[in-house]
């Protein structure tokens, strides 16, 4: 399942995108550590090692486990971030409707104009064309153009108990 938008296009995250994926991840450092509270690597990170997540992320979406998609350009030449659609985590299962993913996303430094165009494409892809009871999307506080496109679709924002959550995670649901 892919997502077309006249901005972006939403594909599966494989191997063969690799080099596109690897020129927007080291891109965005910024992006990149806020996004990941600082867990994903970025000074040393190779394109071999990229590969290998890339071949995890595809072995996910083809069992059905989890859904990570590249954004890309309308032309495919150019990798503006990554979208991905995860289960919940167990311990947050009670927290959101069941069956709900946990939906994140990052765009490329240089390409933040994009975040409420993505934020909205995906929120309404999701709402119209998977078969999820609903859908919540999940940032960190620093990510800000996240933040704004969020609360600009009129999604409720909430903050779970640091027992449950410990990182300071902002969840976003319809």
């Amino acid at each position: 399942m892919e997502l077309r938008h006249d901005d972006f296009h939403a594909v599966p995250l494989t191997t063969a995108l690799v080099e596109l994926d690897y020129a927007a991840y080291m891109a965005s450092p910024d992006v990149i550590r806020g996004h990941s509270d600082g867990r994903w690597p970025v000074d040393g990170f190779t394109l071999e090692q990229d590969l290998a997540q890339l071949a995890r992320h595809e072995e996910d979406h083809r069992a059905g486990r989890a859904h990570a998609f590249a954004l890309l350009d309308p032309a495919h030449a150019v990798s503006l971030g990554c979208l991905y659609l995860n289960p919940m985590r167990e311990r947050l299962r009670d927290c959101f409707p069941e069956g709900a993913p946990m939906v994140t996303f990052w765009i490329r430094q240089d390409r933040e104009d994009l975040t409420a165009t993505v934020a909205r494409a995906v929120h309404d892809w999701l709402l119209t064309a998977w078969p999820f009871p609903a859908h919540v999307f999940r940032i960190l506080p620093g990510e800000h153009a996240s933040r704004v496109a969020l609360a600009g679709l009129g999604l409720r924002g909430r903050v779970l108990s640091p027992a449950l959550e410990p990182r300071p995670h902002l969840w976003f649901q319809a």
